[in-house]
């Protein structure tokens, strides 16, 4: 099987990890003081990524170790689940989000934020912009699910800072402006954050199942496979292709057929000219397990 550098991966996931501690310590302390309700959401976000990049981290730790006799292909699994819990804090986050403030709806209780309220969600943006970013292109670079659905956690963590942002902004000109239907601007924001997070969670548990039940890859991976064993020399046709995922890997198994007549010595070769070209042609393949049949015409 392949191995996977995940050096890159897990210093990014480290260094997200400290952001997430300080924007969330920083978006909790200005959203109690300043009495916004959206802030306070948004913390909350930036506070479960904080368990989330964690998971994450604690994940890549165990996917990187080679297999042994326990887990004889490996520790990629990890990947999926870990995904899938990202997934689960970031749903369990909206739901607290949408009960505070519809508790505090209920029992009227509006606040005017502060524009340092304002310049903190501004700064979240950035820094959470930065974070997706910089996450995106290593979760793409060693396909690692773990780190992708880490990455739009922060671009959740993003988009909830702009609701923030507009939320916060809209309670501050109602209050100057003496318009009273604004003040719902600073909680209908943060509803409207929860509600983007639930979403993203959603779209991350479902990829997360694909790879918890050994999803099949894309048909166009498939196909793509099959072009390249059937270029290989002495192979005269596909029987057939499975594969699936086992973390960012592909594990391909397939059956060819060959010159009935050859020496197992010479199908061996075959089989193994295969699983070369194909893992060095398809960068997601870990492992190719070749099955050879002998090939029978039939006019």
């Amino acid at each position: 099987m392949k191995t996977i550098d995940y050096q890159k991966g897990e210093l990014v996931t480290l260094y997200c990890l400290v952001g997430n501690l300080l924007l969330s310590i920083l978006k909790g302390l200005v959203g109690y003081f300043s009495g916004s309700k959206a802030m306070l959401a948004d913390a909350f976000h930036s506070g479960s990524d904080v368990l989330a990049t964690s998971v994450v981290y604690v994940c890549i730790k165990i996917a990187k170790k080679p297999a042994d006799d326990c887990h004889m292909y490996g520790h990629g699994k990890i990947e999926p689940l870990a995904a899938a819990l990202v997934g689960l804090m970031m749903a369990f986050t909206a739901g607290l989000i949408v009960r505070s403030i519809i508790q505090a709806l209920l029992a009227q209780e509006f606040v005017t934020p502060s524009l340092l309220a304002l310049f903190v969600a501004i700064v979240s943006i950035a820094v959470k912009e930065y974070m997706f970013r910089v996450t995106h292109l290593a979760g793409q670079a060693l396909n690692s699910e773990a780190i992708k659905a880490n990455a739009w956690d922060h671009r959740a963590d993003a988009y909830s800072s702009i609701g923030t942002f507009v939320g916060i902004l809209g309670s501050i000109m109602g209050a100057h402006l003496q318009l009273g239907w604004l003040k719902y601007a600073d909680p209908l924001a943060g509803i409207i954050i929860a509600l983007l997070i639930a979403k993203m969670a959603a779209q991350i548990l479902i990829q997360a199942a694909r790879g918890l039940m050994d999803a099949s890859p894309e048909q166009e991976k498939v196909e793509e496979i099959k072009a390249i064993t059937e270029e290989i020399d002495g192979v005269q046709a596909v029987s057939w292709i499975k594969g699936r995922y086992l973390g960012q890997q592909i594990m391909v198994d397939m059956a060819v057929e060959v010159n009935a007549e050859m020496t197992v010595e010479e199908g061996h070769n075959i089989a193994t000219s295969i699983k070369q070209q194909v893992m060095d042609t398809v960068k997601e393949v870990g492992d190719v397990l070749v099955h050879v049949n002998p090939y029978r015409f039939t006019p």
